[in-house]
């Protein structure tokens, strides 16, 4: 029984599919409303009778966003004949007040292709969020309207410590976002930068919520305290942008007609997805002057203080001593590097290690370095000043910090006195007396036994028991075995684009590695970093599949960590390639160590 409705069941598919369409294909779009407020939205629905399933092209049009929410599919099949209709609704929204057009929309199916009619309408100012005066509202402050806020859900206002700024320099930023009381807001993103010549630095932690009075209207503010870090020279015009979803109200009609306690009683809620987007902003960066740049400067800009001190200050000769150097202000500490003795001449140092300690903010707090020291003369009899230097963007010039030498006490190697190195006992030398020597022992009535060499006749080996044939045979056995193996690897190399990937990343890195080298030996820091930056991008171009002159500072942000040597390389070089500054010998040296160590574990 079940085997006849299974049949029954697939001729019943096999017939209504092989039904023709009879009725003629034609699409219509349609707007639920003509005119909508700017917190509203309204439906649109494209209909396509006569088929199963169509493809819509959506306009991109300026001011309005088309959300699909949903598609729907409808068979009928009536006396012999079969019809189909697919219906698609999309959400409109818009950004803005005025008058737009939907164009006509391209609808396509497996047969051809057809075009909506264009529908225009209005888009008029908000009707939600009731103002409430100032006077009304205790313990609001009051903020100046300023041009373009009025009447905006929700806006932003970019307060940067000061518009001129030095390549490198950290400025200060005060972001707010303003959302109108009476309307809920669900942030999708933090404030990003939009433009070149800039890197925002996002610091850890909620925003400040306060709230403000702006006009007459009343506001829900959040406040951000960012940075702003110069990377190109030139004028640049900024602005920031910041995702978020608003809860806004919907007031449906009082089927009863009464007061307004109905009324909110009878409101609904929807969401909007906005972009809430700051004026523009111009900034000006100006190169760091290479007049009266010391040697040894590294990129530090702001206002810095130096302490040093060191550990133990009376040792024996060889021992280690601990010189922790503390660089405590305000200003770019991700370029501040360990600073360095004035006089380095009869010690040993090593690589020092270093701690960032924030203080308030990332561009305030102390950076501590701890670098391991060894005298190598006795007659030493202080640690050298140490030297740090770095430039103020307040004077425009740079300055030195020298520490004072600090007093060290270097003893030389010490012996007891009176007592001699005790003598080692040599061993006793035992006769070794070779068999072939030993005094056999004779057996009296026995005559000794004699064997003559000389007699025996060499009997015949085969050809598999002779040494050299065996080594034959075991060479062309492995050689066999390695091109059987090669072989493979060929073959799993062609079928496997992945291994493809890692054989050309392990060729190009040791190509590369000789380059920098050779840039290393010559002390070309540009050079160098410019070699640094290739190397970064073919290396992740092949590991992402993408063109590697195309990766930029902004793909490395937002997929490498925050912390990834390869992150703070590639900016040393835009940094270079835009303002010229160069690395000293040390910098290029950790640098090229901390490059092949990163790229060696992708």
């Amino acid at each position: 029984m079940k085997t006849q409705y299974c049949i029954l069941f697939l001729l019943l598919s096999l017939l209504l599919t092989a039904v023709p369409l009879h009725a003629e294909v034609t699409a219509t779009a349609t707007l639920s409303s003509r005119s909508f407020s700017l917190d509203q939205a309204a439906q649109l629905t494209i209909n396509v009778q006569g088929v199963r399933s169509s493809r819509i092209e959506m306009p991109e049009v300026d001011g309005l966003l088309f959300r699909q929410r949903g598609q729907s599919t409808r068979m009928e099949y009536v006396n012999g004949s079969y019809s189909a209709s697919v219906s698609s609704l999309y959400q409109v929204e818009a950004t803005r007040t005025g008058k737009f057009t939907i164009p006509p929309l391209k609808v396509s199916y497996k047969e051809g292709e057809l075009h909506t009619a264009a529908i225009a309408f209005e888009v008029t100012d908000l009707k939600t969020a009731a103002t409430t005066q100032a006077s009304a509202q205790g313990g609001a402050a009051t903020t100046r309207l300023r041009s373009g806020e009025a009447d905006q859900v929700a806006f932003m206002r970019v307060i940067p410590a000061k518009h001129t700024s030095y390549s490198g320099e950290v400025v200060p930023v005060r972001i707010k976002v303003y959302f109108r009381d009476g309307i809920q807001a669900n942030l999708n993103s933090l404030p990003q930068l939009a433009g070149e010549g800039f890197v925002l630095q996002h610091s850890a932690g909620d925003p400040l919520r306060t709230r403000e009075v702006v006009g007459n209207s009343r506001y829900t503010v959040l406040t951000w305290d960012f940075a702003l870090s110069g990377i190109k020279e030139g004028q640049h015009v900024l602005s920031m942008e910041l995702d978020a979803t608003l809860l806004l109200r919907q007031q449906q009609r009082d089927p009863f007609n009464r007061n307004s306690f109905f009324g909110d009683f009878f409101s609904s809620y929807r969401e909007k997805e906005v972009k809430v987007a700051s004026p523009k902003l111009e900034m000006e960066v100006l190169s760091l002057p290479r007049e009266g740049r010391p040697e040894n400067f590294g990129g530090a800009i702001g206002d810095f203080r130096l302490q040093v001190k060191a550990m133990p200050l009376d040792i024996s000769q060889g021992d280690p001593v601990t010189l922790t150097m503390t660089v405590r202000g305000e200003g770019n500490f991700d370029r501040v590097q360990a600073p360095q003795l004035q006089k380095a001449e009869g010690f040993k140092t090593y690589t020092a290690s270093s701690e960032f300690v924030k203080e308030g903010s990332d561009h305030r707090g102390r950076k501590v370095f701890e670098q391991a020291v060894v005298a190598k003369d006795a007659n030493i009899t202080e640690i050298p000043a140490v030297l740090f230097s770095y430039f103020d963007p307040e004077s425009g010039s740079y300055k030195n910090l020298v520490s004072s030498p600090i007093p060290l006490r270097v003893q030389g190697v010490v012996t007891t006195p009176g007592k001699e190195a005790e003598p080692v006992p040599e061993r006793e030398e035992q006769a070794v007396v070779p068999e072939q020597e030993s005094v056999a022992q004779t057996i009296p009535g026995l005559a000794p036994l004699q064997l003559d060499s000389s007699n025996m006749n060499q009997t015949l080996e085969p050809l598999f028991a002779k040494k050299w044939f065996q080594l034959l045979c075991a060479v062309l056995l492995l050689a066999i075995c390695a091109a059987i193996i090669l072989k493979i690897r060929i073959a799993r190399l062609a079928a496997n684009p992945k291994l493809q990937r890692q054989q050309a990343m392990k060729q190009l890195l040791t190509l590369r590695e000789k380059e920098i080298g050779a840039r290393l030996e010559s002390n070309d820091s540009r050079g160098f970093l410019a070699i640094c930056r290739l190397t970064i991008q073919e290396q992740l171009g092949l590991l992402w599949e993408v063109e590697a002159t195309a990766i930029t500072l902004a793909n490395l942000q937002e997929r490498l960590a925050a912390d990834s040597v390869l992150l703070t390389i590639f900016s040393a070089a835009d940094e270079s390639a835009y303002s010229g500054q160069e690395l000293n010998a040390q910098q290029m040296q950790d640098f090229a160590s901390g490059l092949k160590k990163e790229l060696e574990i992708l």
